[in-house]
């Protein structure tokens, strides 16, 4: 008799701890490499800032990038090639401000107590409660060559500067291949369309050391009728699959903004996640980005200027530019993070069933007393 009730008694155990275990509920690269032969250069983490005055229709452009390098370190340094519509006024910037754009568009972390109910034996709930422990959620100038001009040269921020000109890609090339940039056919590719438009290309060249180089800001400060990032990257620049690296993009401008890659009607940059947006008073304003950026471009924008941070874990994968429309009625945003603390209730099975048996026991009494 004894051991006929042993293995009931476990199967019982075991049924509740599965039920224990199983019953909570679910948890609601803005430039372009050009690094000289024989030397890798890859974007790594990037950071952006684009501040647009509609009244002037300048664009104040100030990123901040890291690369990592592979193969033997060049005396020349490595380069990299930003293209504008029109021709930029480049000058150092004060990367300082994108720490505290960083703070303010951090996420809101909520912390959460979710509760469930745990069906198991009084008697067992002890031993169970040991094996389970605890189950948090995780915490969480002059012309040069044919079809190049020199427009101006300059240097910035450890920066030798070069803003050219081109008519023909193969000229551009060439031009880079003569001062130390690279000169690869991916390279060719990708200046041809801006070359069509007639885009200035921008030439850096910064004297890097082995392994990851961070770099100071630099601002370039442009006329143009939208806001945009230069996002496409050359072919052989562009990230597999999963192994992207991040790009903070923080959008200041007169309303939210909203990010679509190519020209015309294009398509919506699905791959940068809003973190923040809203309006920002002409004070918090120039605490946030007047550092970075001229201060007549803050006094212009006053108060009402939007915030919008994006975030893109893919990058660099365009293969398309970005520009920004601008919605002065947009829907403020902010971006929470809810933790959870799980937290049972216990419902001991073994005592349910006993009261009800009392129960039953009792009423059958009640119902057999004789009457008075």
């Amino acid at each position: 008799m004894r051991r006929s009730l042993v293995r009931p008694a476990l199967a019982l155990v075991a049924f509740v701890a599965a039920l224990a275990s199983g019953g909570a509920p679910p948890a609601a690269r803005a430039c372009c490499p050009a690094p000289p032969r024989g030397f890798e250069v890859r974007i790594a983490d990037q950071e952006i800032l684009v501040v647009w005055d509609p009244a002037t229709k300048t664009e104040h452009f100030v990123r901040r990038a890291v690369f990592s390098g592979g193969g033997e370190a060049p005396a020349a340094g490595f380069g990299f090639l930003v293209p504008t519509p029109t021709r930029p006024e480049v000058a150092a910037s004060n990367g300082g401000a994108f720490g505290l754009l960083r703070e303010e568009t951090r996420p809101w972390v909520v912390q959460k107590t979710r509760w469930r109910v745990s069906v198991m034996p009084l008697l067992a709930y002890p031993f169970l409660l040991t094996m389970m422990g605890s189950r948090a959620s995780p915490t969480p100038t002059a012309s040069i060559d044919r079809g190049v001009d020199v427009l101006e040269q300059t240097h910035v921020a450890g920066y030798d500067v070069a803003v050219l000109a081109a008519s023909d890609p193969k000229a551009l090339t060439d031009w880079l291949g003569a001062n130390g940039y690279d000169a690869r056919p991916a390279l060719q590719e990708w200046a041809r369309p801006y070359i069509e438009k007639r885009w200035i290309i921008t030439a850096f060249k910064y004297a890097a050391r082995m392994g990851e180089v961070g770099t100071d800001a630099v601002r370039m400060s442009f006329s143009t009728e939208t806001p945009l990032f230069p996002y496409r990257v050359p072919t052989d620049n562009i990230a597999p699959p999963g192994q992207g690296n991040l790009l903070r993009a923080f959008v200041v401008a007169p309303g939210r903004a909203t990010g679509t890659l190519g020209e015309g009607p294009g398509r919506p940059w699905t791959q940068g996640q809003v973190k923040r947006a809203r309006p920002l008073p002409a004070a918090e304003l120039a605490r946030l980005v007047g550092q970075a950026i001229p201060p007549e471009a803050v006094k212009s924008l006053g108060d009402g200027a939007w915030l919008t941070a994006f975030e893109d874990p893919t990058w660099p994968s365009g293969t398309d530019d970005l520009t920004f429309t601008l919605d002065p009625k947009g829907e403020e945003h902010q971006e929470v993070i809810y933790h959870y603390d799980d937290a049972t209730v216990p419902l001991p099975l073994d005592l349910i069933l006993g009261l009800g048996f009392l129960g039953l026991y009792l009423r059958r009494r009640v119902k057999g007393a004789p009457k008075a």
